[in-house]
């Protein structure tokens, strides 16, 4: 699947309403991604053993701490870095017609990565951050695959697609926020310099 595409979107905020809401319109669904392989595992060392499932706060908060600083953090960080890059092939609603770059290489690595973490031991916070790789990953899934074919201008029906997609892409964002919200308030967890001033 390209993941890097250059199209001319037709921001159409009010044709797009009319646009065909059926999801699979425009193409079939893309193929799904390969397993990550061993050459993305992160360089510090891997997790503990996994110990039985933890009960008590006291062990929620050690685990959920391990999975953050052996590498979860991390991972989480830099899917709120690739997400922002991804943003920059987003047309702005006030221009009709606008030349985008659609690169979600950068994402489509940091959601494998982040998916090689395995779950939060938190239900509340694997909550949102599933929800977040899940959104984020089926947005940018269908953002690309309203790109036309053969030709550089989205029909009214690809612009609708796309602007589906980028919903769906916002809906991921809510997630993380609320996933780093969580770890920050909960756990006293959070990145040493705000993620979110990069993107």
């Amino acid at each position: 699947m390209p993941l890097l595409l250059t199209v001319v979107t037709a921001v159409l905020l009010t044709a797009c309403a009319g646009a065909d809401s059926d999801p699979d319109a425009g193409g079939t669904k893309p193929p799904a991604r390969p397993t990550p392989t061993a050459t993305s595992s992160p360089t510090r060392p891997p997790s503990p053993t996994a110990s039985p499932t933890p009960s008590t706060a006291a062990e929620i908060t050690e685990a959920v701490t391990q999975w953050y600083e052996y590498g979860g953090g991390t991972a989480m960080v830099s899917l709120i870095e690739e997400a922002g890059k991804a943003q920059s092939g987003r047309a702005g609603e006030e221009e009709e017609f606008a030349l985008v770059i659609l690169d979600f290489s950068g994402l489509d690595e940091a959601l494998g990565t982040a998916r090689m973490f395995g779950s939060i031991p938190d239900p509340k916070t694997q909550k949102t951050w599933s929800a977040a790789i899940e959104h984020l990953d089926e947005g940018a899934r269908e953002v690309l695959a309203s790109a036309p074919e053969g030709r550089t201008f989205q029909s009214p029906a690809e612009a609708g697609q796309a602007l589906r997609g980028w919903n769906t892409f916002d809906e991921g964002l809510k997630s993380l926020k609320k996933t780093v919200a969580r770890l920050d308030r909960a756990f006293g967890l959070k990145p040493p310099s705000d993620p979110w001033e990069k993107g």
